[in-house]
């Protein structure tokens, strides 16, 4: 029995910061989606693209 509370302990843990990456992951890609709008905006010779 108390081999099952300390893996609960450890499975809620995993929970929360799977959570918290998704929540991070989430923002990372709604930032990501606000910063092409804005590039879409602007005038065609302010923006430069190189290959990476």
């Amino acid at each position: 029995m108390k081999d099952l509370q300390h893996v609960k302990a450890i499975a809620e843990q995993m929970f929360s910061l799977s959570s918290e990456l998704l929540r991070l992951v989430d923002m990372d890609e709604t930032e990501r989606r606000l910063f092409l709008e804005e590039v879409k905006k602007m005038r065609p010779e302010r923006c430069y693209i190189f290959p990476a």
